[in-house]
């Protein structure tokens, strides 16, 4: 079907099903490797911090970023803060 012969409502409602289910895929994925969204964007922002070139502090920065991450995770110590940012702010529940 083309989505373009569709009306506005009917369109809407495709989209909200099409993210329905995305936030689901996302959710179970993250959530085999014990992640949330919170801990696995901390993860993914500290890794673009690695512009020195020098594997060793490249390594240290990977590690710190790790750390922090698997912090926020949702079996880490702040778990809890990972789990409300991700459910609250990040899903536009807030």
């Amino acid at each position: 079907m083309d989505p373009s012969t569709l009306n506005p409502s009917t369109q809407k409602k495709e989209q909200s099903y099409y993210d329905s289910a995305m936030r689901w895929i996302e959710d179970t994925y993250l959530s085999w490797f014990g992640e949330n969204r919170t801990s696995y964007g901390t993860k993914e922002s500290l890794k673009k911090t690695q512009i020195t070139g020098n594997k060793d502090v490249d390594g240290i920065q990977e590690s710190v970023g790790e750390t922090v991450g698997n912090t926020f995770g949702s079996n880490g110590l702040a778990g809890a803060v990972g789990d409300g940012v991700d459910k609250g702010i990040l899903r536009g529940n807030a």
